[in-house]
C-alpha cells in the first residue's frame, strides 16, 4: 500500500526537462528503493546507453516531446508502472538565417595613380634586409657536435674494455689462476654430489671470462649462437669457436635440457675447458 501511495505521488510530480538533440542524458524515473525496477527497451525515438535502477542514460534521436515509455517496477508479487518524466528534445542550433548585405557599387580598388613601378618600390622591404648571414657557423658546429660524440664513443669503448680485462684477471689478482678455477670445479661440492645443472653454470662462467677477455665479448645475456656470430668476423675468433664447439653444445644441453651425465663425463668437459683456457686466455 505504501508502494502504491508513492506511485501517485510520483505522478503529481513529474519531471519536466530540456536536453539537446543526440548528446546523452540521465533520466530519473524516481521509483522508491523498496521497489525493483524493470530494465527499458531502446525505441526509434532514443537510443539506452547505461541503466543502473530507476535512472536511465539515453541519447536522444527525435525533436519535440520524446515519448519515453511507462517504467515497470515490482513490489514483491505486483508489478507497477510509473509514468516517465516529460522531456522535450531542443535544436542543437537555433533557426537563425544569415543575410548578406548588398555591395556597394561601384567598389573601390585603393590603387594608386600612376604606373606600377611607381608605388610597388615602396614595397620591395626585401632590399634592406641586405645578403643572407653565413651559415658556416652551423657546419662548424655540426663538425664539433660529431667530434665531441666520437670522442666519447671510443672512452667508453676503451673504459668498458678495461673493465672487462680487469674483471677477467681477476681471479689471478687474488692468487688463483685461469687453469686453477678450472681444476677447483674438480674440488666442488656440485662434481662431488652431481648437482650438473650447477656444475656446467660454472663452466659456462669461466668459459665466457675467457671470451671477454680475449675477445671483449662481456655481455652474459647472449647466448652462444649469438657469441659465435659476433666472433664470425675475426679469424681466431672463428678458430676459437670450432675449438669450443663441442664444449658450448655440451653446455647447451646440461644447463637448458637437464641431460645429466656422469664424474667421468663432466672431467672430459672439465678437460676441454682447461684446454681452451691454456690457449686462449691470454693476450
Amino acid at each position: 500500500m505504501t508502494a502504491v501511495m508513492a506511485a501517485l505521488l510520483l505522478l503529481l510530480e513529474a519531471q519536466s526537462l530540456e536536453v539537446p538533440l543526440g548528446l546523452p542524458v540521465t533520466i530519473d524515473y524516481s521509483i522508491p528503493q523498496d521497489l525493483e525496477p524493470l530494465p527499458l527497451e531502446t525505441t526509434a525515438d532514443f537510443t539506452i546507453l547505461d541503466q543502473t535502477g530507476d535512472s536511465v542514460t539515453i541519447v536522444p534521436l527525435s525533436l519535440d516531446t520524446l515519448d519515453l515509455p511507462p517504467m515497470r517496477a515490482l513490489s514483491g508479487s505486483v508489478e507497477l508502472e510509473f509514468p516517465p518524466p516529460l522531456v522535450t528534445v531542443s535544436r542543437t542550433m537555433p533557426d537563425t538565417s544569415w543575410t548578406v548585405a548588398v555591395f556597394t557599387s561601384p567598389i573601390s580598388m585603393g590603387i594608386p595613380p600612376g604606373f606600377p613601378e611607381d608605388y610597388l618600390e615602396q614595397h620591395a622591404f626585401w632590399k634592406k634586409w641586405g645578403s643572407a648571414p653565413s651559415r658556416t657557423w652551423i657546419l662548424l658546429l655540426g663538425l664539433a657536435l660529431v667530434l665531441i660524440a666520437a670522442g666519447l664513443f671510443f672512452w667508453m669503448k676503451k673504459r668498458r674494455k678495461a673493465a672487462d680485462g680487469g674483471e677477467a684477471q681477476s681471479g689471478e689478482k687474488a692468487g688463483i689462476s685461469c687453469l686453477d678455477e678450472v681444476l677447483a670445479l674438480l674440488d666442488s661440492a656440485a662434481f662431488a654430489q652431481g648437482r650438473w645443472l650447477e656444475y656446467y653454470r660454472d663452466v659456462d662462467a669461466l668459459l665466457r671470462s675467457t671470451v671477454a677477455f680475449r675477445f671483449g665479448v662481456s655481455n652474459r645475456a647472449l647466448t652462444w649462437n649469438q657469441i659465435a656470430r659476433q666472433l664470425g668476423s675475426d679469424r681466431q675468433g672463428r678458430k676459437f669457436i670450432e675449438d669450443s664447439r663441442e664444449l658450448t653444445k655440451e653446455i647447451t644441453l646440461q644447463r637448458y635440457a637437464g641431460w645429466g651425465g656422469s664424474r667421468d663425463r663432466a672431467r672430459r668437459f672439465t678437460d676441454i675447458l682447461l684446454s681452451l683456457r691454456k690457449e686462449w686466455h691470454r693476450k
